[in-house]
């Protein structure tokens, strides 16, 4: 408890650090701070313990893991109650964000290495105290000013720099396009309970893109949802691993990307990379595929759905895969079912971006998980599922998941998914024009998938005034949520 060390400040913003050597602390502040102020905090066990007098509720953007009435709302980021959190082993579930914490005064911290993640916790007492273990080798970033957002934004700044995050300021055209997708469109034409994995073909494909173009809509990215690949043992989860077109529904997948192509539109394919199936392709060839057994099923059997073993050979898959439909003329890829811990979603997140870009560096990349340690091996992060049903706080959700998104993935581009959401038991016209009308300010690419002519003229006329609002403006998609030298 005698061991103590200066905590430095830069204009109240600062970064403590563990488990360096006192030359290193030397350098650093004579390099990157010019005006300092001190307080200090205890080395304990040779681990860094930093206690903080917060403010509840404490905004947490990594912890997405909720109760139905939370996620429903998005009061799930916000806690109140007591906890010990690992912001990198996590679950990253639906939307999980950086690893920061804001209170309701703005005070901000955050973690700045992924090295000893497995020992970098914050624990809250539910009253007012928030204790951070920081071990050694680790590094803290504090901002106690109350400033939130501009403390979060330099936090930003920072951690572009030290990971060599490179914003977007350029990117290829149809990135940036108006996307369209199956998903809901699926589900709400489906009769039956999982109904909707078995509609994607390739007339769907072509009524649905000539009902675009009747609408007058402009033209942008195609995007087959879950459905499109093949069940070895007729279970929608043996579809995990097996990314081959079900030759039923797509006697020739290439002339329907081709199609897509003809009537002017980019072809973009979901893939649920993170999750395989023991009786899939991929794990029968290569069981060392199989990793944790506890993905999503409720039985956790060993020979039912796993989440793949981020230790396997993870690029050489990604490569064969993406390289297979990049070939029939797919641009776009919509990752899915990262929800595993976020430590194992980094690596294999990592070695499919890398994958992609080898093949062709103008592949988009869409993912889930806009935390900051993933954001170099993204291209575009998707506001992901909102539901607009009355028994929840929808709109908090909206916004909520909007903020995480933009704040998390600095640089990088945002699509705004599903107008409409994805509950189709509870979208009307009301709370569809509702919701498109929350997107009509925000950065970021606009995502048709429920044909709106389901629901009304008005919104059939309105999402298109929309669309070409957009498509006439100057379509801005990246995240600017950092500091510009």
């Amino acid at each position: 408890m005698s061991n103590r060390r200066d905590f430095i400040k830069k204009a109240g913003i600062g970064v403590a650090l563990a488990g360096i050597s006192g030359s290193s602390m030397a350098q650093l502040a004579g390099s990157a701070l010019n005006q300092e102020s001190t307080t200090d905090f205890d080395l304990i066990n040779g681990t860094e313990k930093v206690v903080l007098k917060v403010t509840k509720p404490l905004f947490c953007p990594y912890y997405s893991l909720s109760t139905p009435e939370e996620k429903g709302g998005g009061a799930h980021y916000y806690r109140n109650d007591a906890f010990d959190h690992n912001p990198f082993t996590v679950p990253a579930s639906g939307m999980s964000g950086s690893p920061i914490i804001i209170d309701a005064r703005g005070k901000f911290v955050g973690f700045m290495t992924t090295y000893a993640y497995e020992n970098s916790i914050f624990s809250f007492d539910g009253v007012e105290t928030l204790t951070i273990t920081v071990p050694q080798g680790q590094e803290l970033f504090i901002d106690e000013n109350g400033i939130g957002d501009e403390a979060w934004k330099a936090y930003n700044s920072e951690m572009m720099r030290r990971l060599d995050i490179k914003p977007f300021t350029d990117h290829p055209e149809f990135w940036s396009d108006v996307e369209y997708c199956t998903w809901v469109e699926q589900k709400f034409l489906s009769k039956e309970r999982q109904g909707h994995f078995n509609l994607l073909t390739h007339n769907f494909i072509a009524s649905y893109l000539d009902k675009i173009i009747e609408y007058g809509y402009p033209k942008g990215k195609m995007t087959l949802d879950h459905g499109w690949g093949t069940f070895p043992d007729g279970t929608i989860d043996s579809g995990f691993g097996s990314w081959i077109p079900d030759p039923k529904k797509f006697p020739n997948f290439r002339k329907t990307m081709d199609m897509i192509n003809e009537k002017g539109f980019t072809p973009g394919l979901w893939i649920g990379f993170p999750k395989i199936h023991v009786a899939s392709n991929m794990a029968k060839r290569n069981p060392n595929m199989l990793g944790s057994w506890k993905a999503g099923s409720k039985s956790n059997k060993s020979d039912d759905i796993r989440w793949l073993n981020p230790k396997a050979d993870i690029f050489e898959y990604a490569s064969e895969t993406i390289d297979r439909f990049y070939k029939m003329g797919v641009m776009k890829f919509k990752i899915d079912m990262s929800y595993n811990t976020k430590s194992d979603m980094l690596h294999i997140h990592k070695e499919l971006y890398k994958a992609a870009k080898c093949i062709d560096k103008n592949i988009e990349m869409e993912f889930h998980v806009p935390d900051i340690f993933f954001t170099k091996f993204c291209d575009v992060i998707r506001t992901n599922d909102v539901w607009l049903n009355d028994k929840y706080d929808w709109p908090a959700r909206v916004k909520t998941h909007y903020a995480v998104s933009l704040k998390s993935s600095p640089g990088r581009g945002i699509n705004l998914d599903h107008i409409g959401g994805n509950d189709i038991g509870a979208i009307t016209e009301k709370k569809y024009l509702q919701h498109l009308e929350m997107y009509k300010s925000k950065t970021g690419y606009p995502c048709v998938s429920l044909l709106p002519h389901h629901l009304s003229q008005k919104c059939v006329d309105e999402t298109g005034d929309y669309l070409w609002a957009y498509e006439r403006g100057d379509k801005k998609i990246i995240s600017d949520f950092y500091n510009k030298k």
